[in-house]
């Protein structure tokens, strides 16, 4: 539990010190990047983002920007309150659901290099229940 903790709050301690993090310019980027060059990649698998997704909010206009600013604040604000959650009986099934969720959006944006941390944090809920 608290190495699982730890991860979290530190994830998120990183991202509140990135204003291109906080500001949704990082994800802006990453997604008009992928949008861009997903063709080329050589392994295509390798990422999973839906296409509604690239299509929708895959330029960096300031549309764009504004959603996924949004989106690093809810990453954030659950890498923060995912942790006490988990640890709360009357909380825990509904932290669990959005534990799954985040880590199934990280994984779409990285498959290869996140799958494997992804299914061993999500393993770790299992600890919060006991």
């Amino acid at each position: 539990m608290l190495i699982t903790t730890d991860l979290y709050w530190n994830s998120a301690w990183q991202k509140l010190r990135s204003p291109q993090f906080r500001s949704g310019r990082y994800l802006a980027q990453w997604i008009h990047t992928y949008a861009q060059i997903r063709n080329q990649l050589p392994c295509r698998r390798q990422y999973a983002v839906p296409g509604f997704v690239y299509r929708n909010a895959g330029n960096l206009t300031t549309r764009d920007v504004r959603l996924w600013r949004v989106v690093a604040a809810i990453v954030i604000t659950t890498e923060i309150a995912l942790p006490p959650a988990l640890l709360i009986p009357q909380t825990m099934p509904y932290a669990a659901v959005a534990g799954i969720t985040m880590h199934a959006a990280f994984t779409c944006l990285k498959p290869r290099q996140l799958i494997t941390f992804s299914g061993l944090t999500l393993g770790t809920y299992i600890a919060f229940a006991s």
